[in-house]
């Protein structure tokens, strides 16, 4: 028993050595030094397809016309005749204001102007009169001092005729300086009185006193009753043009989008200060969005675009740029211009609304059925060319020149002779790949360690399977000469 059991141990002990033996080969293979088998590199294939650029943009939808309705009128909210999702015509009325104090205002308002009026007529007719009574006052004025005047005159040629006489007189001898100088006196008095005289070619005419004795007769109120005619005028306009507007209209055909006001309010009391009402046509549907400075150089009026929006879920609509604005303006928290660009969608909206958020995707340019590949596969040289890496069938880099056409966010088309769909391209090329550089690519790795382990799996195999038949043979063995001994044993009994 005991030799039996010592048995069993050392089969246990040549089938622990034998594995230890094997795991031993196994750790010197696969740590066995590499060979230089080339740069790790990531390649794609090139593809043929088409591709697109495009610039994706979202904003709200809104109707192709849209009117804010507010009211400056501090009036009651009367009659109320639509609702949201109503359709009406341009001067449809949509509310009604309580006019009724407003009316009086304008009859008592009309009565003022009139009373102005009547008051300012009968002024001007009393101003005329007044200034005619003048009028003829000065006439009558200016002939008895024509009538003096002319008297004057007689009286001076008398004393001057007079003067010279004497004057004779005294030069003879025959009278003295003293009565001379007396009657020269008597002239010089008779000329001032002749001065006194306005005259005009022997006509006496009115002094500027006298003028403006006739002007100060006119009604110098006139100015003052004309303003106030004006000023009563205007606000009487005022008032009717009021009344006009405590019927609210509509501007446009439409859509009434937004309620803001109930009955009973004020016409100029409305919910949060928002308009009474909004109308948009929205048979048509539009969005403006706004265009980087960088990009507008790409868009003109007529490209088509794409509209997607959440309740649309998978299908989409067709727009074109319809507007481009002149002027750009300043982009929220950027130094960045952007061009407000207007996308107008054309034929069947497919149940969109305004006010909610579309994206519109513009088609800058296409190409169809042509290379393409990722952009990240360029290569930018130093002369400004532009190339390729290519894997060939030997794992070596061929630099292929190419040129390059339309391209978006992620891919580019490519144009060259020595290229064709399939070829495998190195994605992100580095300096140090070259022309013929020996390369391999994750994919040809894991083939490589896939077939080191299949070898591997196959001598394991052997290996334990040798190591079965030797066990089997030394169990044989040992359990032979464990049956001779039993057997020796028994007889010896």
């Amino acid at each position: 028993m005991k030799e039996k059991l010592l048995a069993h141990k050392k089969g246990i002990v040549i089938a622990v050595v034998i594995a230890l033996i094997a795991g031993t080969v196994y750790y010197k293979k696969s740590n066995a030094p590499n060979t230089d088998i080339g740069s790790m590199v990531s390649t794609t294939p090139i593809i043929k397809g088409d591709i697109q650029d495009s610039i994706s943009l979202r904003a709200p939808l809104e109707g192709t016309e849209s009117a804010e309705i507010v009211s400056r009128l501090h009036y009651e909210v009367l009659q109320l005749n639509v609702k949201e999702g109503d359709r009406v015509k341009k001067g449809q009325v949509l509310a009604v204001l309580d006019s009724d104090t407003l009316k009086k205002d304008i009859k008592r308002a009309e009565d003022q102007l009139a009373l102005a009026k009547v008051e300012s007529s009968e002024a001007s007719s009393r101003s005329a009169q007044n200034v005619e009574l003048a009028k003829a006052q000065l006439e009558d004025k200016l002939k008895d001092q024509q009538t003096a005047y002319e008297k004057a005159v007689l009286d001076r040629d008398e004393v001057k005729r007079k003067y010279d006489n004497l004057k004779t007189l005294v030069e003879a001898g025959v009278e003295t300086e003293e009565s001379l100088k007396e009657i020269k006196n008597t002239y010089e008095s008779a000329q001032q009185i002749v001065d006194s005289y306005t005259v005009e070619n022997g006509k006496v005419v009115a002094t500027e006193a006298d003028l403006k004795s006739i002007e100060n007769s006119a009604d110098n109120s006139a100015g003052s009753r004309a303003k106030n005619i004006a000023m009563l005028q205007t606000e009487l306009n005022n008032k009717r043009q009021d009344l006009e507007e405590c019927q609210i209209t509509s501007p446009i055909d439409g859509t009434i989008t937004r309620v803001n006001i109930k009955l009973g309010r004020f016409a100029d009391d409305t919910d949060d200060d928002k308009p009474m009402f909004v109308v948009e046509n929205i048979d048509q549907l539009e969005m403006e969005i706004l265009i980087s400075e960088y990009d507008i150089g790409k868009i003109e009026i007529g490209q088509t675009a794409t509209i997607t929006a959440d309740i649309l879920k998978d299908e989409f609509v067709e727009g074109i740029v319809d507007r481009i604005s002149p002027t750009g303006e300043e982009k929220a928290g950027s130094t960045e211009r952007v061009i407000p660009t207007t996308v107008r969608i054309t034929g069947d909206t497919k149940g969109l609304i305004a006010g909610i958020n579309a994206k519109a995707e513009i088609l800058i340019a296409e190409s169809k059925d042509t290379l393409i590949l990722p952009l990240e596969c360029l290569q930018q040289n130093p002369d400004g060319t532009i190339s390729v890496l290519r894997v060939n069938s030997e794992n070596k880099i061929e630099v292929i020149p190419v040129t390059t056409g339309i391209e978006n966010d992620l891919n580019v088309e490519i144009f060259s002779d020595m290229l064709q769909e399939g070829d495998n391209i190195v994605v992100s090329p580095t300096p140090d790949l070259t022309e013929g550089t020996a390369v391999i690519t994750p994919e040809m790795m894991q083939q490589m360690n896939q077939n080191n382990n299949e070898e591997d799996n196959t001598e394991k195999d052997e290996d334990t399977k040798g190591n079965t038949e030797n066990n089997t043979d030394e169990n044989t063995e040992n359990n032979t000469n464990d049956n001779t001994d039993n057997a020796e044993t028994d007889s010896v009994e």
